[in-house]
């Protein structure tokens, strides 16, 4: 259930991150689809887009915990509340325990509200019931967070809300497990599916990781802009940019990009390292002929034309239209021309085909379990039977690309997954049916969060393939 609009409707930052977890929760679209509809309709002022991505993104990224918080001080069955009412809740809830600067008033009323007008009289009530449960529990809402504490609700590396009495399950040698899924808004049988591959320690890091803001990650155009020009545009964006090197820079969550003049000349694009070492990995050199196969939203394919200096022929296909539209934009705006968009339509498909190159990039689609905390909708539709369907497809795409690559080339594969079933196992898997390939490299990388933003990394898996 979504909450009823009006065609015409202009909404506030709240009304349209409550349509965008609903959607969300409901399956429909991801957060930042259901608010770029919403803007290209008119509906979504420029100036409130900013709170609502933070709301919506920050509330089905924490989804899990804020029900069991509201399961465990209200009446609240998840099973039974539609999905509109589900998302104005959580919303709220949302607000309450990692927004400090909103008011406790402002959410709940806001909230109360929004159910009134969107959804019912009665859902209203339910929503009023709950939250003022929630606000009468809060104790400090910004305190140092205490690890295993079940009166604490984590907000930050070093940070937490702390309730008046006990909303999360306490830490039991005998179950962490049951706290931790909690704590770090992670299903129970997903936490003990990574600590099982990797240790307590280790699924730990990964789920506290998986549920915490991200940086923004951008790269130098160094065919565009200077290394002092790429900090001296960057320095003057934000006071808390951190610089790797010439070439990367982190920045908070939220800056604003678009109102940068050295973004909009090209002199930088958004690129996680994680993203940048796959892209990397193919090693393409000036004058080659390189195939991207899965390219949209083009970052990889951005990167690989910049490593080759902008010469030679990188061939960006997508099958979405809308999708590869990001990508042509993107090439535009950082002055780049080796890059060839194509739209893979059946006939363009089997052309492409007939084609042989020096490389083939396959950014596999994906469980995009190590990047759950960009793409937070990825926890909530993962199912053995969709990581099948997608072993498959990922199966045909890198069996294609090896029959596209000349004597002595080499195919990069590589995911957004930490899934053994999506990265080594498939690889060798389908290399085991073709002859003459070798793995040449491999490495996975786990997500990773820290005190620094320099000390964030996606999670990802990427295996260079050559032939000969």
């Amino acid at each position: 259930m979504r909450p009823a609009l009006r065609a015409d409707a202009a909404l506030s930052a709240r009304a349209a991150a409550a349509v965008a977890v609903a959607d969300a929760l409901s399956g429909k679209h991801f957060v930042h689809d259901t608010l770029r509809m919403l803007r290209d309709q008119d509906r979504l002022d420029a100036r409130d887009a900013a709170l609502a991505g933070e709301i919506a993104l920050g509330t089905v990224r924490h989804t899990l915990t804020i029900e069991h918080v509201l399961g465990t001080l209200a009446r609240f069955d998840r099973a039974r509340t539609p999905a509109a009412v589900r998302a104005i809740l959580c919303g709220a809830a949302y607000q309450l325990i990692w927004l400090d600067r909103i008011p406790v008033y402002a959410a709940v009323d806001e909230a109360v509200q929004l159910a009134r007008a969107m959804i019912s009289p009665r859902a209203a009530s339910m929503v009023n019931a709950v939250l003022r449960r929630v606000a009468d529990a809060l104790g400090q809402r910004v305190v140092p967070w205490t690890r295993d504490d079940p009166a604490q609700i984590r907000t930050g590396w070093d940070r937490a809300c702390q309730f008046k009495r006990e909303v999360l399950p306490p830490a039991r040698e005998a179950d962490p497990e049951g706290h931790l899924a909690a704590a770090a808004g992670e299903r129970p049988a997903r936490i003990a599916a990574l600590r099982r591959r990797y240790g307590l320690a280790v699924a730990t890091e990964i789920a506290w990781a998986s549920q915490a803001t991200p940086p923004l990650v951008v790269q130098r155009n160094a065919l565009r802009a200077s290394a002092a020009e790429f900090r001296a545009a960057l320095a003057a964006l934000s006071t808390h940019v951190e610089f790797v090197g010439d070439d990367r820079a982190y920045l908070p969550a939220g800056t604003a990009l678009l109102d940068c003049p050295a973004f909009a000349a090209g002199h930088f694009y958004v690129q996680d390292a994680t993203a940048h070492e796959a892209a990397a990995a193919v090693e393409a050199a000036a004058g080659e002929r390189i195939l991207d196969l899965c390219a949209a939203p083009g970052g990889k394919s951005v990167a690989l034309a910049i490593s080759m200096q902008d010469s030679g022929v990188v061939v960006a296909c997508d099958p979405d239209p809308r999708r590869l539209q990001r990508v042509v934009a993107n090439i535009g705006r950082l002055g780049l021309t080796a890059i060839q968009a194509r739209v893979l339509s059946p006939a363009d498909a089997a052309a492409v085909r007939d084609e042989h190159f020096d490389a083939v990039l396959v950014d596999a689609p994906c469980s995009n379990t190590g990047v759950v905390a960009r793409r937070p909708e990825a926890r909530l539709g993962l199912t053995s039977r969709k990581l099948r369907s997608l072993v498959a497809t990922q199966a045909e795409l890198l069996a294609r690309a090896l029959g596209q690559v000349r004597p002595g080339g080499r195919v990069v594969y590589s995911t957004c997954s930490v899934e053994p079933e999506e990265n080594d196992h498939l690889v060798r898997q389908v290399l085991g049916g073709a002859s003459g390939w070798r793995i040449e490299a491999e490495h996975t990388t786990l997500p990773a969060w820290g005190p620094r933003l320099a000390d964030w990394r996606d999670g990802g898996y990427w295996a260079r393939l050559r032939l000969g």
